[in-house]
């Protein structure tokens, strides 16, 4: 049976386990190679400090908690859950300890926490950023035992390689909500096996998000992110009425404009009608007995062809008027307001014209 990954054991044959677990939080501050105490990360800001209970009586003032103690409170019970199996508790308490009072030792055993939980890329960064700290203040052991982790972990690291669309201009890419720089938009990135999210925005366009699953095994995943769609604005709302359709209102509309063409082809025939009759009145002019010159025979023409022109329009105009005038009368009367059909026809040649309102 394989044994549970202890912290103390791990550390405790190493020449500097008792700098990374036991004395950690009581060294002084880190020193460089020429004795002078190097500079330390300047702690984040914390939280208000809740006040610590006290034996003596109610009256006498709580004593805040300091950061440092805050730090080390964190620490230890980073200790006790990683040895207990609780990785994932652990690895929090060591952050929160890292927050409150960053120290190197902190950092190395967040970093090894990470990894045990198979959060690989992370813990390379980490051992990364404990490598150099080590560099700055002096401490070889701790640089070389960091070092080592990186150049392990390096082996075993899967690598996503995102294809972005190069036909739009990209404003930004995320990924798991934190941003990319453009310098490394089409390098490999190092991440944790597991579920993630990467994000591009375009100019005039949605955001668009892809979602894509890193498998844990050292090889390069592609992952292609599709164009946004395009931002098209909501079509605005259609105004609400409380007034009921006139259901009726389409097929009444229809035969007013049947009825307005039957008098149109009424209006056109009398017209063609009119003028029939006047041709042939000219022709007796031109006629001596039953003598006829050139001129009678045109005009008894046109008048033949006004008048089948005539009969035609008045024929037409009539099966129109009619059929326009039952579609009205069966469609009901208007919902509100009665429609009035004005008809005034407009005679000019051979032409007529039509006036109507509703």
């Amino acid at each position: 049976m394989t044994e549970r990954p202890s912290l103390a054991r791990w550390l405790a044959g190493a020449t500097f386990a008792a700098a990374v677990f036991v004395t950690v939080h009581a060294e002084a501050a880190p020193r460089s190679s020429s004795g002078k105490a190097a500079p330390t990360p300047a702690p984040p800001p914390a939280p208000s400090a809740p006040a610590l209970p006290t034996s003596s009586s109610s009256t006498s003032p709580a004593r805040p908690m300091s950061n440092e103690m805050r730090a080390e409170t964190l620490f230890r019970s980073g200790e006790k859950k990683f040895d207990s199996g609780q990785y994932v508790e652990a690895c929090n308490d060591f952050g929160e300890s890292l927050r409150f009072g960053p120290k190197l030792g902190t950092l190395l055993n967040l970093a090894f926490c990470h990894e045990v939980m198979g959060r690989s890329a992370t813990a390379w960064r980490e051992f990364q950023y404990a490598a150099a700290w080590a560099a700055q203040n002096g401490q070889k052991d701790r640089h070389e035992f960091a070092m080592n982790h990186v150049q392990a972990l390096e082996t075993k690291l899967p690598r996503v390689a995102l294809q972005l669309p190069t036909d739009r201009a990209i404003a930004s890419v995320e990924v798991d909500g934190e941003p990319v720089p453009e310098s490394r938009w089409y390098l490999p990135l190092y991440l944790d096996p597991g579920e993630h999210a990467v994000a591009i925005s375009v100019p005039g366009k949605k955001r668009g998000t892809v979602s894509f699953r890193v498998v844990d095994s050292p090889t390069e995943q592609l992952v292609m992110v599709p164009a946004p769609a395009d931002d098209i604005p909501d079509p605005p709302a259609r105004p609400v009425t409380n007034e009921n359709p006139d259901p009726f209102r389409t097929r009444r509309v229809a035969g007013y404009v049947t009825l307005g063409a039957g008098v149109v082809g009424l209006a056109v025939g009398a017209t063609f009608g009119i003028m029939a009759l006047s041709k042939l009145s000219d022709v007796d002019a031109h006629c001596a007995g039953q003598a006829c010159d050139a001129a009678a025979g045109d005009l008894s023409r046109d008048a033949h062809r006004d008048g089948t022109i005539s009969t035609v329009s008045f024929v037409l105009g009539a099966a129109a008027a009619a059929v326009g005038g039952y579609i009205v009368l069966t469609s009901g009367p208007p919902k509100s307001v009665a429609a009035k059909l004005t008809v005034r026809p407009v005679a000019g040649g051979a032409f007529a014209g039509l006036h109507a309102s509703f």
